[in-house]
């Protein structure tokens, strides 16, 4: 073995791994809109838009396409995240056991945008975490939705595609922007055991972990501690653009909402 060979292998031996084999990072989770269950959806979204000083949109006219699922809808604009209100139509509802197990009103759901479906479920099963359920073609998006006892609320992921096309980018939908707040910036989820439930929803969710909080960005999700009183989605976080409002405190449909 010659000079020249024996520097070619000593090279090749003190390469950085990542030179031979580039790994692609995947990007982070994005908090995309929450979800209140409301009894009487009208007199709820009244009291939001008087908190959040917006002027209601008319929907547009036929049917709504949730009626084919046994609940009603309205959606409501804050920034970049969509706040939106669902009420059941029929006894037999999801809805309807939320409203039992929740003892009225309540925080529902928080949805988020995954980038990246596969490794999403990967991460799920190599956590031990199974889905509620699946559909993978819902209006042209991949649609999963885990288990509530798992994560304390219930959390569910869209692929969209396109990735802007989050519900028909609702940026430029047809919305009027609240006086009161600019974005909701995240929110705060009751659970028995607020920093195992962190741990393991960063490693799913693929958050940054921050204590019991979990980061997507620059939104976060604070797991807190439940005690004996109800678990789920307990409060929201608005940014105010009066700043003299932060640390006001309003509730709606048992939900706080806190200027921040």
């Amino acid at each position: 073995m010659d000079r020249r060979t024996l520097v070619t292998l000593a090279a090749a031996a003190l390469a950085p791994p990542a030179l031979a084999q580039e790994k692609t990072v995947e990007r982070p989770s994005r908090i995309r809109h929450y979800v209140i269950a409301a009894k009487d959806m009208d007199a709820v979204c009244r009291q939001l838009y008087a908190l959040l000083e917006v002027e209601p949109v008319a929907k547009p006219p036929g049917p709504e396409p949730t009626l084919a699922f046994g609940f009603r809808t309205r959606m409501i604009r804050v920034g970049t995240t969509l706040l939106e209100v669902v009420s059941p139509i029929r006894e037999k509802h999801q809805l309807q056991d939320f409203f039992v197990e929740r003892g009225g009103d309540g925080g529902f759901m928080v949805v988020m945008q995954t980038y990246d479906d596969d490794a999403l479920l990967a991460r799920a099963a190599a956590n031990g975490h199974k889905l509620a359920f699946e559909i993978p073609d819902f209006r042209g998006q991949h649609l999963m939705q885990f288990d509530y006892r798992t994560f304390g609320s219930r959390f569910e992921f869209y692929k969209y595609t396109p990735e802007d096309n989050w519900w028909g980018n609702p940026l430029h939908g047809d919305y009027n922007d609240p006086k009161a707040a600019e974005d909701i910036m995240g929110g705060a989820v009751a659970v028995p055991d607020p920093a195992a439930i962190a741990r393991t929803a960063a490693a799913t969710f693929l958050g940054r972990l921050d204590g019991s909080s979990v980061h997507f960005g620059d939104r976060r999700i604070d797991f807190t501690p439940s005690g004996d009183g109800p678990r789920g989605l307990m409060t929201l976080y608005l940014k105010a653009r009066d700043r003299r409002r932060v640390g006001e405190t309003a509730t709606v449909a048992n939900v706080a909402f806190r200027f921040v």
